[in-house]
């Protein structure tokens, strides 16, 4: 039987309630009858990814997505924990602010404590929401035969640590160490969920989960924060090429202007999917946990655009390679046959 000449790879970058995006994507690389060897997805990629995974096909996986992000527009995942966001609020102006307001605390013992707050794990969101979207859409009975997947995580210093830091790198003050990548079907079936779950836990919303890793435990939070100058943790191409051989890579993309650089990766073919007209709907924050229906409505049709728009440009000869292997198949499968009927000519 004659096997691919090539592999493909899918990375799903992270971008919060843009993620709809992907949806337009899988839509469009399914009418086109593209078959995906591997997947790697960053923050809510990484949600994505796992149902994209766990599908034996792209036409069954859109048909997923499509229940989520309906599910998703109707409700959204993101809710504050009003009870925990006033306590932790409290917790700072007493516990800081006030003492040094009264004069109670010194210079050294107000740096300690703040060390301390900053190096908390906290998450002042109610998780329950994502919790049952993946009890309910997800199967990990699939995903363990399913396609290889892998999810970028970064190794929290604490909520807000990683917060100040994702925001002085988003200005270009500092740069963030780099992303981790896990792959997920090597992981213990209890920790396969959580690791997902890490590499979308928003830091300060939701709070870094700890996974075993090289029998050391680590707590890890959204993987997009990794790297920030080259986006290295929010595309996570390099497990697909160090790990899965892929030699053609669609990659997607859910910012304007996103810093990844193609040429740094001469060695395949990259089919980058980047947004052909703006992206941002109601600024950073909104698009992240803002998952507002009409909006969810508006990526998804600008997904499939775009992937038309750059599928048409760089991938067509990625497609009449599928369609000529799809066609030797058939004829290998069909000679097999004759063989196994002992048909021959005298």
């Amino acid at each position: 039987m004659t096997s691919k000449p090539y592999r493909v790879g899918l990375v799903l970058s992270g971008g919060g309630a843009r993620g709809a995006y992907h949806v337009g994507v899988i839509k469009y690389l399914a009418e086109m009858n593209i078959s995906i060897d591997a997947v790697a997805g960053a923050s809510i990629g990484a949600l994505n990814g796992a149902v994209i995974a766990a599908e034996p096909n792209l036409n069954i996986a859109l048909k997923r997505l499509e229940e989520i992000w309906d599910s998703l527009a109707a409700n959204s995942p993101i809710k504050i924990n009003s009870t925990e966001t006033i306590k932790y609020i409290g917790k700072i102006l007493l516990g800081q602010v006030a003492p040094l307001i009264a004069g109670t605390s010194d210079a050294l013992s107000a740096v300690a404590n703040l060390q301390t707050l900053f190096s908390e794990n906290v998450g002042l969101g109610d998780e329950s929401p994502i919790h049952k979207l993946l009890d309910e859409y997800l199967d990990l009975e699939k995903l363990q035969e399913g396609l290889p997947l892998y999810v970028s995580v970064y190794r929290s210093q604490g909520s807000l640590n990683d917060l100040f830091s994702a925001i002085l790198a988003s200005v270009n003050l500092i740069n963030t160490q780099h992303s981790e990548f896990l792959h997920i079907q090597s992981l213990e079936r209890t920790q396969q969920c959580v690791a997902i779950l890490a590499s979308a836990a928003i830091p300060l919303l939701l709070k870094a989960k700890q996974i075993e890793v090289n029998e050391t435990n680590y707590f890890y939070s959204d993987g997009g924060q990794g790297g920030v100058r080259n986006v290295q943790g929010n595309t996570p191409i390099t497990p697909l090429l160090e790990l899965e051989n892929c030699t053609h890579v669609f990659i997607n993309h859910l910012s304007d202007g996103s810093l990844w650089d193609r040429n740094a990766f001469p060695n395949i073919t990259p089919i980058e999917i980047r947004p052909g007209r703006v992206i941002k709907r109601q600024g950073l924050a909104k698009d992240l946990i803002g998952f507002d229906a009409n909006n969810i409505q508006s990526w998804i049709e600008q997904g499939y655009e775009d992937t038309q728009r750059c599928y048409e440009n760089a991938a067509r000869p990625l497609h009449i390679r599928e369609i000529a292997n799809q066609a030797k198949k058939q004829r290998d499968e069909a000679i097999d046959k004759l063989d196994n009927d002992n048909f021959h000519i005298d």
